[in-house]
């Protein structure tokens, strides 16, 4: 059965909802403010064409955004309608096809909405951000050296809400590990089978420090997250050195 949250990205869906919602107002205002309108399928066909157009591409905060500059599908239904000197039939479209071309800054503006929106509703300085859910979570190790440990799932339940925002120092967690010369790993346990706040849209590889205090995420987008706990949610060897 197809898991529908597993890929839906609440703001996302409430922008482009949003966006097509005041994109089809506009166009009924229009249509009815047309002194001789043309028939409803015709001027909705006009509406698609005269949104194609070439776009300018960048990522911005982990999402992909398309800025619309050259109105192609204007341009192609200018000269079809308006050949052969039928200047009026060209008039009769101009609005939809022109509204068309304005639907697409209308569902970008909209989609920069969710940006916020996400941060709001998904803050990512929250660990149940990324693990709403760990009832069926476990560990395994990442490492050939690993002690072996067990998930302390009630204590992990427990410690949610009192993690600490740390720092992500990588580079004295690099140097550390040069120094040591054994090349121990710092994070040699990943915890999976978690699930993320709903309509998050998020993935994310969990990695436990090897006190069992740690959490280091990568999520699928923005940046990793390092908190850290009081005590061990790992028991174990890990549990009982920690």
């Amino acid at each position: 059965m197809f898991d529908f949250e597993k890929y839906m990205h609440a703001p996302s869906l409430m922008a482009t909802a949003a966006s097509y919602i005041l994109i089809g107002t506009l166009f009924a205002i229009t249509y009815r403010k047309q002194p001789a309108s043309p028939k409803l399928w015709k001027a909705i066909l006009v509406l698609m064409l005269g949104m194609f157009a070439f776009h300018f591409t960048f990522n911005l905060a982990g999402e992909i955004i398309s800025i619309p500059f050259l109105p192609i599908g204007v341009a192609l239904l200018s000269w079809l309608l308006g050949r052969q000197g039928n200047a009026v039939r060209w008039q009769r479209f101009r609005r939809f096809a022109w509204l068309g071309f304005l639907s697409n800054f209308i569902i970008i503006a909209f989609a920069l909405l969710a940006i916020p929106l996400d941060g709001i509703m998904y803050p990512k300085d929250v660990p149940s951000t990324y693990m709403m859910d760990v009832k069926k979570a476990s560990l395994i190790a990442s490492h050939p050296h690993s002690k072996e440990g067990t998930l302390n799932k009630a204590k992990l339940e427990k410690l949610m809400g009192q993690m600490t925002q740390k720092k992500i120092e990588s580079e004295s967690w690099y140097n550390r590990i040069r120094e040591d010369g054994d090349h121990k790993e710092k994070f040699p346990y990943i915890m999976n089978w978690t699930i993320p706040a709903k309509g998050s849209g998020l993935k994310a590889i969990i990695f436990i420090e090897e006190d069992g205090r740690g959490i280091l995420i990568t999520p699928n987008k923005g940046r990793q997250v390092y908190f850290r706990l009081k005590e061990s949610i790992v028991t174990g060897d890990v549990g009982e050195n920690g």
